[in-house]
């Protein structure tokens, strides 16, 4: 009997000890997998980081190279290239200290569309600024009367609160002329056909833009930005009192690649010159 005995204990043990053995491998497992998430997660936030810093990065830079070689209404191009090419060899060395590679396949100036990021695909109807009550400068200039669209793909810049439209100036080409067309919330003030290549909205009066726009809460917004080249000055104060300003003279369109041996990413980034702050 007690040899039966000994027997059913030592089953009961051995039972035990695989009990007590596919748990500690269960717990050891979820370990493995947590580990091996954890590091996933961790690269995958890291080179965001990473190429975020970058493309912050190059903005400045393209925006302080621009402003090196601007003398007198002009730009340098060698001076903007040299800037460029010291700002790609310092970001390579600094990145390398960290085991990424940093590369930038620079880019020329290109005469901006009206769009969202300056680039002839880019988001047509859009928002420059919000929530302002002061427009210092506004200043529109169409060097190239070719680029500008016909009445039926005209461009239109408005400025617009909760109650509607306040303002609008619409812009076209007609017979190689540029024809504009502005309105308030009732009428049209002013239509006229002209060869100039400026338009100061806030330096001419008979636009009546701040007529209609002062002391009020307003957006300023594009419409059929693709439809036209345009070099565009706004400048002015925020509802709370924070000046803010888009200065876009030209656009360029540089390609950033950030790579290791685990992860490898590549962006293009359109950059308004001399530079966006709002």
């Amino acid at each position: 009997m007690k040899r039966y005995d000994d027997k059913a204990q030592l089953l009961l043990l051995a039972g035990f000890a695989v009990g007590v053995g596919i748990v500690v491998l269960t717990i050891m497992l979820n370990n493995v997998i947590y580990a091996s998430n954890i590091a996933s997660e961790s690269s995958i936030d890291t080179a965001r980081y990473d190429i975020s810093n970058a493309l912050e990065m190059t903005t400045q830079a393209y925006e302080n190279a621009y402003q090196s070689a601007s003398v007198n209404g002009s730009v340098d191009n060698v001076t903007f290239e040299q800037e460029l090419e010291i700002f790609a060899e310092t970001a390579s060395k600094s990145y390398a200290i960290s085991g990424h590679t940093f590369s930038i396949e620079n880019s020329a100036r290109y005469d901006p569309y009206m769009t969202q990021n300056g680039l002839a695909s880019g988001k047509d109807d859009w928002t420059i600024v919000s929530n302002i009550n002061t427009t210092d400068e506004f200043v529109l200039d169409i060097p190239d009367v070719s680029k500008l669209g016909n009445s039926s793909n005209s461009l239109m810049i408005t400025a617009t609160n909760s109650t509607g439209l306040l303002w609008s100036i619409e812009i076209y080409n007609s017979s190689g002329q540029r024809y504009f067309v502005v309105k308030d919330h009732n009428m049209s003030i002013i239509e006229n056909g002209t060869t100039v290549f400026d338009i100061n909205v806030t330096g001419e009066s008979s636009y009546k833009f701040i007529d209609n726009t002062q002391g009020k809460d307003y957006s300023i917004n594009i419409i059929g930005g693709s439809n036209t080249i345009a070099l565009f000055t706004l400048i002015g104060n925020h509802t709370t009192g924070e000046p803010f300003t888009f200065i876009r003279h030209y656009v360029a369109e540089p390609t950033v690649t950030i790579y290791s041996s685990d992860v490898s990413i590549t962006r293009s980034l359109p950059i308004s010159l001399p530079g966006r702050i709002s």
